[in-house]
């Protein structure tokens, strides 16, 4: 039976076996203070790699120490780092999966009492200030750095955190940026900083390494993303990874959509590029990544509570077979400590 999962897909000069992403999702109190993992990623990531995924984001890893959202997360700040990057890459690599490494400054959201954003925001009990000119360049240097040490680890690509109410997203964001120089007002100015950053670790990394952006929807009417996605795909970017920004929660999907706004969101910025386009959220059974492929809605999908509930998830929606359902638990035990997910297993 023809399988619109099972088809292979081409990012930039590397083959993905099949159309099934996993997301970025932090593994919360799986690392120390600098940056190194307490708990073994490579097992981690490598059993959804042998569970026939095929493209793997490991999660969200920090560039700088004062731009972490967790004190327990992975680091890529240092060349120290590198070691346990190296594992990740070669477990996944043997089987058969492409692997990247999603790259994260937080803005206002880091951690600690003194926080950089576009702009000077109040925010309870942190001091928030506007990122000087010397700051964004100590930035764009840092991601850079960050990506090269993932090349140096062999990780296939990177992708470059623009959603979530992280660093980018706030200055794409004409909520949040109020600046008056070159990087605030105008919605050219206001993504400048996403585009010089992809463009200076293009010009580091070479054009066979992967550049995803994690594109983070930031206009209710999707103007200025759609604009924003043609550009990053002139730009070179190789791959969108689209969730939501801010300013985009009274997006509503039309009426018989049937899957959430933010997926919606993913199906139509698809419309709108040529490069391969993901949607994500709430993704759990293999009938409804089914759908989203074989309506020709977007080219790969992101399933992220699904494979963190079976890491066979991908091979089991190719063979017809059904998957090991998330719980919903409320709160999520992942995101305090996936160890303590009913579904986790050692």
């Amino acid at each position: 039976m023809n399988n619109r999962i099972n088809r292979s897909i081409k990012v930039n000069k590397h083959t993905v076996k099949n159309r099934i992403i996993m997301p970025a999702l932090v593994c919360f109190n799986w690392g120390d203070n600098d940056g190194f993992e307490t708990v073994d990623r490579s097992d981690h990531y490598g059993k959804r790699a042998k569970g026939g995924t095929g493209l793997i984001i490991v999660e969200a890893t920090a560039i700088s120490k004062d731009g972490r959202l967790s004190d327990t997360q992975l680091g890529l700040w240092d060349d120290d780092h590198i070691p346990q990057f190296e594992r990740i890459t070669k477990h996944c690599h043997t089987e058969g999966s492409v692997v990247i490494v999603q790259l994260v400054h937080a803005g206002m959201k880091a951690i600690g009492n003194l926080v950089y954003s576009s702009s000077v925001v109040d925010i309870k009990d942190k001091r928030c200030l506007e990122s000087s000119v010397e700051k964004i360049e100590e930035i764009k240097k840092d991601f850079v750095l960050a990506s090269l040490r993932a090349k140096k680890a062999g990780l296939d690509g990177i992708e470059i955190h623009g959603a979530h109410g992280y660093l980018l997203s706030q200055f794409t964001s004409r909520e949040v940026n109020r600046r008056k120089d070159r990087y605030g007002g105008s919605l050219d100015n206001r993504l400048r900083l996403s585009m010089e950053i992809i463009q200076a670790v293009r010009d580091a990394v070479g054009e066979e390494f992967i550049i995803s952006y994690r594109f983070g929807v930031n206009d209710p009417t999707m103007k200025e993303d759609k604009y924003f996605a043609k550009e990053l795909e002139k730009l070179g970017v190789d791959i969108l990874d689209v969730s939501i920004g801010i300013g985009a929660n009274s997006i509503v999907a039309p009426v018989g959509f049937p899957f959430s706004n933010i997926t919606y969101m993913g199906t139509v910025i698809h419309k709108e590029v040529n490069i391969p386009v993901a949607c994500v959220y709430g993704i759990r059974e293999p009938i409804e990544a089914k759908y989203l492929l074989e309506n020709n809605m977007v080219d790969m999908v992101a399933v992220g509570r699904g494979l963190l509930a079976d890491s066979e998830w991908t091979n089991k929606a190719i063979n017809g077979e059904s998957v090991n359902k998330c719980y919903h638990c409320k709160p999520c035990k992942y995101q305090v400590d996936g160890r303590t997910c009913p579904r986790y297993h050692k």
